[in-house]
C-alpha cells in the first residue's frame, strides 16, 4: 500500500515509512523517522508520527488540530503540570529546550513516558526500561556469571562489590535497578565470595 497524501486520508491507518516520509520529523519525539518504522497519519492534518507516539500522545501533536488530545482546563490557581502547545520545556537529562508535547529528546536522545514537566532530579531517579533496562540486566548477569567462574570469581566479586558500594560503574547506576536486578547483584557478591573460599580450601587441603 503507498503512503497517503494530506487530502487522501481518511480514516487512522497503520503505515510502514517509505521513502516519502523517510527523513522526515515525528512532531511528537522530535527524531526523524527511518524507513520500515511503524507510523500513523494524522487523519484531520495528514501529519506522519510515530505508532508508539500517536498512542502514548493519544493523538496529533499540531496546535489547533481537531486530532489533538482534549486537555482538561486547570482548576483556578493550580499551576499547569505541562507547557501550552507550541511551547517548550527543559529536557530532565540534558537541559536543552525542546517541544512541550515531545516524549524524546532530539539533542540527547532521552525518552519520557510523559509530556509533562519532569524534575531533573526525578528522571535520574526512574526505574530502568525498555533498551536501558535490557542493558543493564545483561551487565548484572554478567557480572553474575563471572563471580560463579571459578578463577574469574575474585574479578566478578570486585566488580560487584564496587558497584553495590559506589552505586556506579560500567554504566549501571544501583539506585535504578529493580529490586530483582538488586537481588542477582548481591547474589554475585555472595557468589563469588564462595567460590573464593572454596577455591583457598582447595589449595590449602592440596
Amino acid at each position: 500500500m503507498t503512503e497517503p497524501q494530506a487530502k487522501q486520508v481518511q480514516r487512522l491507518e497503520q503505515f510502514e515509512a517509505g521513502t516519502k516520509t523517510a527523513g522526515k520529523l515525528c512532531a511528537i519525539c522530535q527524531t526523524v523517522i527511518v524507513a520500515g518504522e511503524r507510523i500513523v497519519y494524522c487523519p484531520h492534518c495528514a501529519l506522519p508520527f510515530h505508532d508508539e507516539c500517536w498512542q502514548e500522545n493519544q493523538g496529533c501533536s499540531a496546535y489547533g488540530c481537531a486530532g489533538a488530545p482534549k486537555t482538561a482546563k486547570a482548576q483556578a490557581g493550580a499551576l499547569p503540570v505541562t507547557n501550552a502547545w507550541g511551547g517548550e520545556k527543559r529536557c530532565p537529562a540534558c537541559g536543552k529546550s525542546i517541544k512541550a508535547e515531545a516524549l524524546k529528546c532530539r539533542f540527547c536522545g532521552a525518552a519520557f513516558d510523559t509530556r509533562d514537566v519532569i524534575a531533573k532530579e526525578e528522571y535520574a531517579s526512574r526505574d530502568y526500561e525498555g533498551t536501558e533496562y535490557a542493558a543493564a540486566r545483561n551487565k548484572v548477569v554478567l557480572l553474575f556469571l563471572l563471580s560463579a567462574a571459578g578463577c574469574l570469581a575474585p574479578l566478578g566479586l570486585i566488580l560487584a562489590t564496587v558497584l553495590v558500594s559506589t552505586k556506579h560503574l560500567m554504566g549501571i547506576d544501583y539506585q535504578r535497578l529493580p529490586a530483582a536486578l538488586k537481588a542477582v547483584l548481591w547474589s554475585a557478591v555472595g557468589v563469588g565470595c564462595l567460590m573464593i573460599l572454596i577455591g583457598a580450601m582447595l589449595i590449602i587441603l592440596d
